[in-house]
């Protein structure tokens, strides 16, 4: 449906309306990885079997 894309949207506009100049966030393997790399974030560290059996990610995406 969309949901989370159109949010991401509106949070990067909240950003660039403030003069942000990135977003980082993080998230575990089986929450959402694949949607932010999608959404153009770039994956910039891993922590592989943080917790064990899972990998912790983190993203940042430039706002311009």
């Amino acid at each position: 449906m969309g949901y989370g894309t159109r949010l991401l949207n509106i949070i990067e506009s909240i950003a660039k309306e403030k003069s942000c100049t990135f977003i980082k966030l993080n998230t575990f393997s089986f929450q959402a990885p694949y949607f932010y790399l999608k959404n153009g974030y770039k994956k910039v560290a891993v922590f592989k079997e943080a917790p064990i059996g899972s990998n912790h990610y983190y993203f940042k995406k430039a706002i311009v």
